[in-house]
């Protein structure tokens, strides 16, 4: 039997990292995202140490993922031990220029998402008295920043998503992991029109590694929330 682990949005970044050093530690990782290009190339990085990957290309806005994922995931002799809601999106602009579509957006894939993957696998996880359900916040789940009103509100809420669900849990044997991460060195800034130094950011694998930390907790403890920052704090 394989001990799986789902990392949404492990088609590039910060996600492809994670799934790949979870790999690393022998877990079957299903790798979520919409494009089957970097999908592709997570599960080459992962092949090549010869460790197990199931690639599940969809988009976790359309209103049938979960059965999608489900029935997927269902083809692995396993259970799902790990879940790295880590799929998001920011669009950054004044409050009066963000369309409904693009906050409607934010919300679905920041926070939707990972709402209907912990609802599709806390049954099976009470009923195996075991699991990590881990969210990838932000800083900005915990103090809002100008220009991100669309993006502050889904991680605020996201934090507060996992703040109830710990509390729901606490007697089932499952943990509850919230990561508030600073500026990360990623491509979501590809496409994000700042001043900021991309050189001065933290980078992706000092992140993973100390995310999966996290997973690594043994027993009866756990990391309840983590906030990661460079030293000089924001920018």
């Amino acid at each position: 039997m394989d001990r799986i682990a789902i990392v949404t949005g492990a088609s590039s970044g910060l996600g492809c990292e994670i799934a790949f050093k979870l790999a690393k530690k022998k877990f079957h990782v299903v790798i979520i995202g919409r494009s089957i290009k970097g999908l592709k190339n997570t599960f080459d990085k992962i092949d090549n140490i010869n460790e197990k990957c199931t690639i599940v290309q969809l988009d976790l806005c359309q209103d049938n993922c979960a059965e999608l994922i489900e029935k997927q995931v269902g083809k692995i002799k396993g259970n799902v031990e790990v879940i790295v809601n880590n799929a998001g999106i920011g669009i950054f602009k004044n409050v009066e220029m963000l369309s409904i579509n693009e906050w409607q957006k934010m919300i679905s894939l920041n926070l939707t998402a990972a709402f209907l993957l912990t609802k599709l696998y806390v049954p099976k996880m009470k009923k195996n008295k075991r699991g990590i359900l881990l969210y990838i916040n932000s800083v900005a789940g915990k103090k809002g920043y100008p220009f991100s009103s669309g993006y502050v509100a889904s991680k605020f809420a996201l934090r507060g998503f996992a703040e109830s669900v710990r509390e729901e849990l606490r007697t089932e044997g499952i943990k509850v992991v919230s990561i508030f991460p600073g500026a990360i060195d990623t491509p979501l800034w590809d496409s994000v029109d700042s001043q900021f130094d991309r050189k001065e950011m933290m980078t992706i694998t000092e992140v993973a590694e100390t995310i999966l930390s996290t997973i690594d907790f043994k027993n009866i403890s756990v990391i309840e929330e983590l906030v990661i920052r460079r030293i000089k704090g924001d920018f």
